[in-house]
């Protein structure tokens, strides 16, 4: 992959060390979910790349592009992976979805001094930007409080949870099982094709900001800053317009 960790640095506009540390992870991640957004462009253009190192390196860094969690959390999976650290992809069922739409997000688990660590830069806004423990232990970051709970049942056998609206939630529920490309690309094929799909419906594009996030879809464009929410209505032309200049992103014709 060449100048992967130049590249990368360049792309999340990381002004830290390049010889990241644990401990440097949650700066990472946050530049990660400033800069490149979650979303389902190339899937409502009819787009279907296979999911590789290269093909994803060449989407989101050299188009400027982002991605769904199949690209996403890949990408950040290829820098730990660079940097040394212990990481492996594992899928996760998203609480709430079509019976049928089972194990189509993938998330991190990285291990360090025999503790694990959920890490996942593909979830939409919903960001911990930080390792979870394994412990149970809630960490917070501007997009609210999060915990990994030993919770086994058909889905998986921990469940990622979050507060909403102060009600804890589960937000998926996953095996330490390790998968490989070829998975990656079977939750493409799924998350593409399948009726119930909620990615193949309308365009949608999400990425964090210093206070907040916003949130632009075909009919709405939401910005959240320090907890109060702004949406407002938008025609096609008003959402082409917004994609280009706030996530850098031709929607085309869609």
């Amino acid at each position: 992959m060449g100048h992967f960790i130049e590249d990368f640095f360049k792309r999340i506009q990381y002004q830290g060390s390049h010889d990241v540390q644990f401990d440097d992870l949650p700066k990472v991640m946050f530049q990660f979910a400033k800069n490149i957004p979650f979303e389902n462009i190339d899937i409502m253009q009819r787009k279907d790349i296979e999911i590789n190192a290269d093909n994803v390196k060449r989407k989101i860094i050299d188009q400027s592009r982002g991605g769904l969690c199949y690209e996403l959390n890949p990408m950040f999976y290829y820098f730990l992976q660079e940097h040394g650290f212990d990481v492996q992809m594992v899928p996760a069922t998203v609480s709430g979805n079509h019976p049928e739409i089972i194990e189509t997000h993938v998330t991190i688990v990285l291990k360090k001094n025999d503790q694990r660590y959920l890490i996942d830069v593909g979830f939409g806004a919903n960001h911990a930007l930080q390792p979870i423990p394994f412990s149970g232990e809630f960490v917070t970051s501007l997009t609210g409080e999060y915990r990994v709970k030993h919770d086994k049942t058909e889905a998986g056998e921990y469940v990622l949870e979050k507060y909403r609206c102060g009600k804890l939630e589960a937000s998926y529920s996953f095996f330490l099982k390790q998968i490989n490309e070829s998975h990656l690309n079977h939750m493409k094929e799924v998350i593409m094709k399948h009726p119930h799909s909620p990615f193949n419906q309308s365009a949608l594009l999400t990425k964090l900001t210093d206070d907040g996030h916003m949130t632009l879809t075909d009919k709405t464009f939401t910005m959240v800053k320090d907890g109060s929410k702004n949406k407002q209505s938008i025609d096609s032309i008003k959402m082409k317009q917004l994609s280009a200049s706030q996530f850098g992103i031709d929607v085309g014709d869609i």
